[in-house]
C-alpha cells in the first residue's frame, strides 16, 4: 500500500511541475506584462519608471529564474495581484470559492444520488417500465446543453410557478442551511447535476448489469440469500468503481468552475472570475491563479479517486 501511494505522489509532484511550466510559458508569450500593468495609462511614463516596474515584478531576470521565484512564491500562497481590482489573487480566489464550492457540493450530491440510484434500480428491474425511464433520464441528461436546460428551468420553475428564485445567491443571513438560503441553489445543483446523474445512471448500469450475470450471484440466490443483501453488499460492491472514478472526476470539474451555470444563474463563482475579470480583461495573474487552483483541485480528487480503489478492490494496489 505505501509503495502504491508513494508513486501515486510522484506522479501528482510530475504533474503539477509540468502544469505549472505550461501556464508560465504561456503567460509570458502573451503581450508584455509591464504593458498590461500600465494599462490605457495617458501619462507619460519615462524609461527609469520601467525599470523599476521590471525590477519590482522580477522581471528584469532570466526566465528560468522568474519560473522558480513563481513557484516559490506558489508554494508560499502567494499568487500575485490583480491587475484590474490590484488585490490579491488568492484573496479574490478565497472570496468567490464559496460559491463554487456550494454549487459543486449540490451538483454532486444530486448526481451522484440520482445517478447511482436509477442505475440499480434500471439494472435489477431490467427490460421493463424503471429500465426504460432510466434509459430515457440518461439519454436526455447527456443530449440537451445545460444553458438550455438552464433557460427552461429558469422559466418554467420560477417565471412561470414561481417556486425558486430565478439567479444570483440572494442575501439571506443566518444558518447556511435554512431555506432562504437553499433555495437558491436548487435549480443550478439539478441543472449542473443532470448530465453527470445521466452518465453515473449508464456506468452503474453496466457495471451491475455485468455482475448480476456473474456465476457468484446465481450461486448467492441458488443459496437463498436475501435479493437486496445480493444487490448491496455482493453485487454494489463489485460494481461501484467505475462509478466512483466519474464521480471523483465529476466533483473535481465542478469545483473548478461551473462556467455556463454560474453565468446563466448569475453566481458570482470562480468559473465567473476566470472568465469575466482573467480573460476578458487579460488578467494574467489572476487567470495564472485560477488555472492553477483549478489543476490543484484536479489533482488532489483524483489522489482520493486512487486511495479508494486501493481500499476498495486490493488488487488494485499490487498491480
Amino acid at each position: 500500500m505505501a509503495r502504491f501511494l508513494a508513486r501515486r505522489l510522484l506522479s501528482i509532484f510530475i504533474s503539477i511541475i509540468g502544469a505549472t511550466a505550461v501556464i508560465f510559458i504561456l503567460t509570458r508569450l502573451g503581450p508584455d506584462p509591464i504593458d498590461l500593468y500600465l494599462g490605457d495609462a495617458q501619462v507619460e511614463v519615462t524609461e527609469e519608471f520601467i525599470a523599476m516596474m521590471r525590477a519590482e515584478l522580477g522581471l528584469d531576470r532570466s526566465l528560468p529564474e522568474q519560473y522558480a521565484l513563481w513557484v516559490w512564491d506558489l508554494a508560499r500562497f502567494d499568487m500575485g495581484q490583480s491587475l484590474g481590482t490590484l488585490r490579491p489573487v488568492s484573496e479574490i480566489i478565497r472570496i468567490h470559492i464559496g460559491t463554487t464550492l456550494k454549487l459543486a457540493a449540490g451538483a454532486w450530491m444530486f448526481a451522484v444520488i440520482v445517478g447511482v440510484s436509477m442505475g440499480i434500480l434500471a439494472a435489477v428491474r431490467r427490460a421493463t417500465l424503471w429500465d426504460y425511464v432510466g434509459r430515457v433520464f440518461a439519454l436526455f441528461g447527456q443530449a440537451i446543453p445545460q444553458f438550455w436546460s438552464a433557460v427552461m428551468a429558469i422559466l418554467i420553475f420560477g417565471v412561470i410557478l414561481g417556486w425558486m428564485p430565478t439567479g444570483t445567491i440572494g442575501n439571506y443571513d443566518g444558518f447556511p442551511l435554512a431555506w432562504g438560503n437553499v433555495k437558491y441553489y436548487v435549480l443550478p445543483c439539478i441543472v449542473l447535476g443532470w448530465p453527470a446523474s445521466a452518465g453515473i445512471m449508464r456506468l452503474t448500469r453496466s457495471a451491475m448489469l455485468e455482475i448480476l450475470d456473474s456465476e457468484y450471484i446465481k450461486l448467492a440466490r441458488a443459496k437463498g440469500v436475501a435479493p437486496l443483501t445480493i444487490i448491496l453488499k455482493h453485487a454494489l460492491r463489485n460494481a461501484v468503481i467505475p462509478p466512483l472514478t466519474s464521480a471523483f472526476v465529476l466533483l473535481a470539474d465542478y469545483l473548478n468552475g461551473a462556467l455556463v451555470v454560474e453565468i446563466v444563474f448569475s453566481l458570482p463563482g470562480i468559473g465567473t472570475v476566470a472568465l469575466n475579470q482573467a480573460v476578458y480583461d487579460n488578467d494574467w495573474p489572476l487567470l495564472a491563479g485560477t488555472v492553477f487552483c483549478f489543476i490543484g483541485i484536479y489533482v488532489t480528487f483524483a489522489f482520493l479517486a486512487d486511495i479508494l480503489y486501493a481500499l476498495i478492490d486490493p488488487r488494485i494496489r499490487y498491480e
